[in-house]
């Protein structure tokens, strides 16, 4: 289309709504019913054709999802742009057609509106935001809006109302997005449409958004419609107090200039312009129109001066019940309704704050009531409305009840404003459904008090009851100890999750009558009670066990005492007769029982050691026990010297044991068993092996073996005769007995000559003399040594020498 929607961005100064009245639009025009009612839907494509953008659209029964889309959060802002989703000065609700999606889709909205054939003078303002991807492709594939009126009977679109907006850079009141620079928009820009001639006539309003026709760049729009539709030109009817002119313009052009009929004067520029004083009744005036380049056709407007004397008389006060809904625009509160005006009810005095539909009143409240006519006389009047003082009967809720307690929602005191007030009882906020017992309610939640009066106004209240679950009282019973020690029952490990607002109480009976003196050292075992009460002075009982464990009876006979190497054993029973029965033992080396025995049943060394008993409950109690050890004497044996078998050694001479300690007596045995003990130890002259043992004074006893040597008596033997011819004995040896050493043996002949000698006994005589043999006959020999013990031993004798 050669006229882009971009009407729609003029930079026009926006007109206050205020200014721009008229007569009512056609029903739901602004979207003001919060939904598409007597609005069509269309969805569909956009795409190229012979290099032309074409629309292609389906209609549809109901909106697509974020595609149709009723904008209802007026602090709502648009992503891109940052704009408010519904424009200030608008209505309640706007629209949002398309999204931030591609796929070359279209989305638009109709509307068939029916031109009154009484108004020759007709006018549509609407208010719109675009935001646009631009991807610089050519013009023919770039996203969209069109805003555009058709006229039905010529089955064409006006052209002077009727526009497109492309996405481009150069498009004027758009701006980058800092979101993203290839995206532009722009923000809520009024638009009037001049139907001006089209009286009697079906005209289709159409709004569509589409994205590029590639597919690949999205555009949407927002949309909202002035719900008055009435002249282009509002203001030049004036009520007569006026003394000035406040005469407005359509939006949506880029100048205006006033005149008067002849244009000789001028009256200003700008869409709005004040004349004062007041032009003549019956006086023109000329608005010349020049809009955006290529969006519009120039125009001249003739309007005509009018004065309306129009005065609006309310009923300034009236009381009603509270919550009771009116309507302020009725003909009891407008006392000279005219059909030539249209009624608007705000609750602020600037007129800003629109109230629509009937007024539900709760408080008293002062009403402002706008009057207008479409050619733009206004007349403002206040209504103070009250409510009957019903509306100050206020209830308070009751205290929080116990769990085994009622709440009286009854009680006067919980009410104010009683005087000439009937209250009844309900379950539900709609008072259908009375409450049976009032007086005494058992259950927490909400109830409601139908308060009336004799003027039949009814106000329902809320009873906030609440009744404190049972407290929840945990209780872990404490662990048993053992006699002497005691329980502490108010200790906090008792009551682990628990309110921590619960105050404890202890008692010895179930009935908490009697309470215990010490609840923190309780000795005996058996069951006590406690009464807890939380903040809300609620209370909640329960029992703890407490065991208080005997302790087990320890007897202890010292074991009798031993002489080591024997050994005691602490385990023996027979040591702790008189004990509890099925104990468990323990043996100790130390009192503070860290020390543990590691073999009890095999003890060797004397001391005091320490048995600790546990019964079956964990209880025990110690005792020390005394093993005695006794050490053994010392024992030392002196070998005695060794004697020839003509003597005798004595055992039990002192000699024997010296070194020996701590014995008391002395025993002689042949054997190391100790059994056969030696008839007369003082005449030993027997060699061999004997043993002696020791006593001390404690019946321990050692032994030793000690050995005798007895030699025989010292001797020098010499053969009687040899045979210095024979191949034995073929020489004369001396032969020594207990000897050591020999130092003379001589051999005489019998005239007394020294025939041989020698010192050593190998070295025997073979017979000769000066190497000749000597003759058959006895010789002496004479024979001198050391005996074994160092002794000087002499021997003689005689042999033959026989040949």
């Amino acid at each position: 289309m050669s006229n882009k929607l971009l009407l729609l961005l003029c930079v026009a100064i926006l007109a206050a709504s205020s200014k721009l009245v008229g007569q009512t639009c056609p029903e739901n025009i602004g979207f003001e019913n919060g939904n598409f009612r007597n609005w069509k839907l269309f969805t569909g494509l956009t795409t190229l054709y012979s290099n032309k953008n074409v629309i292609y659209t389906n209609e549809v029964a109901s909106p697509a999802p974020g595609r149709h889309s009723i904008i209802t959060n007026k602090a709502e802002k648009d992503y891109y742009g940052g704009f408010d989703l519904i424009p200030k000065n608008g209505g309640n609700f706007s629209v949002k057609l398309g999204n931030n999606g591609t796929g070359a889709q279209v989305d638009g909205v109709s509307y068939l509106l029916n031109v009154p054939s009484d108004r020759p003078e007709f006018t549509l303002t609407y208010q719109y935001a675009v935001v646009l991807e631009d991807p610089s492709h050519p013009l023919e594939e770039q996203p969209r809006f069109i805003a555009r009126v058709k006229d039905l009977e010529k089955n064409e679109y006006i052209p002077c109302a009727s526009f497109e907006y492309v996405a481009t850079s150069s498009l004027p009141g758009f701006k980058k997005s800092k979101v993203n620079a290839s995206i532009i928009y722009k923000e809520w820009t009024p638009v009037t449409i001049n139907l001006s001639g089209y009286q009697g006539k079906q005209l289709l309003i159409e709004f569509i958004s589409a994205d590029c026709a590639l597919g690949g760049h999205f555009g949407y729009a927002y949309v909202d419609v002035d719900n008055l539709c009435g002249d282009l030109v509002v203001g030049n009817t004036f009520c007569k107090s006026a003394d000035e002119l406040n005469i407005s313009g359509p939006s949506g052009f880029q100048f205006y200039n006033w005149y008067n009929a002849d244009k000789s004067v001028k009256y200003g520029s700008g869409q709005s312009i004040n004349i004062k004083p007041t032009p003549p009744e019956g006086s023109k005036i000329i608005l010349d129109l020049v809009p955006y380049a290529g969006f519009g056709c120039p125009s001249s407007i003739t309007s005509v001066v009018h004065s309306v004397d129009y005065h609006m008389q309310v009923l300034e006060k009236n009381t009603v019940c509270q919550n009771a809904e009116i309507d302020l625009t009725a003909s009891n509160y407008i006392l000279n309704k005219s059909d030539q005006f249209t009624y608007l009810v705000y609750q602020d005095k600037d007129l800003t704050q629109q109230l629509t539909g009937l007024v539900k009143i709760q408080q008293n409240t002062k009403f402002y009531i706008k009057a207008t006519n479409f050619k733009g006389c206004e007349s403002v009047a206040t209504i103070d409305i009250n409510v009957f003082d019903l509306a100050n009967a206020t209830v308070k809720s009751p205290l929080i009840a116990c769990f085994d307690q009622t709440v009286d929602i009854t009680n006067d005191q919980l009410y104010s404003s009683l005087e000439g007030i009937s209250r009844s009882y309900f379950t539900d906020d709609k008072a259908s459904k009375p409450l049976s017992n009032p007086n005494a309610v058992k259950t927490s939640g909400t109830y409601y008090v139908l308060l009336g009066n004799n003027y039949g106004c009814n106000k329902i209240l809320p009873v906030q009851v609440i009744i404190s679950p049972k407290p929840l009282l945990n209780i872990s019973n404490p662990v048993a100890v053992c006699y002497p020690n005691t329980i502490d029952i108010t200790s906090s490990k008792i009551f682990v999750g628990n309110d921590p607002t619960f105050k404890y109480g202890f008692f010895e009976d179930a009935a908490l009558k009697n309470p215990i003196h010490d609840p923190q050292h309780i000795s005996i075992t058996g069951s006590y009670f406690v009464i807890a009460t939380n903040a809300q002075g609620c209370s909640v009982n329960g029992k703890i066990d407490v065991v208080v464990n005997d302790l087990p009876v320890l007897a202890v006979k010292d074991p009798a005492a031993v002489c080591y190497p024997e050994k005691v054993d602490l385990t023996n029973q027979n040591l702790y007769l008189g004990s509890s029965e099925k104990l468990s033992y323990s043996f100790f080396s130390d009192e503070a029982l860290t020390d543990r025995v590691s073999n009890p049943k095999s003890v060797s060394k004397s001391g005091i050691y320490y048995v600790k008993t546990t019964n079956a409950s964990g209880c025990y109690v110690s005792d020390r026990i005394n093993v005695t050890i006794n050490s053994l004497p010392t024992i030392v044996l002196n070998k005695p010297k060794a004697i020839f078998d003509y003597d005798f050694i004595d055992l039990t001479a002192a000699e024997i044991t010296k070194g020996s300690k701590d014995f008391s007596k002395v025993s002689y045995f042949h054997d190391a068993l100790l059994t056969r003990p030696i008839a007369d130890p003082t005449r030993m002259n027997k060699a061999g092996i004997y043993y002696i043992s020791l006593q001390n004074e404690k019946g321990c006893s050692v032994s030793a073996p000690i050995e005798l040597n007895i030699l025989p008596q010292p001797k020098i033997v010499v053969p009687t005769a040899f045979t210095p011819h024979k191949e034995t004995n073929n020489k004369l040896y001396p032969f020594l007995v207990s000897i050591q050493k020999l130092t003379s043996f001589k051999v005489f002949n019998k005239w007394g000559i020294l025939v041989y000698q020698t010192d050593l006994a190998s070295n025997g005589w073979d017979g000769q003399f000066k190497s000749k043999m000597q003759p058959l006959e006895t010789f002496s020999w004479f024979a001198e040594g050391i005996d074994a013990f160092g002794g000087k031993f002499q021997s003689t004798g005689k042999t033959i020498l026989i040949l």
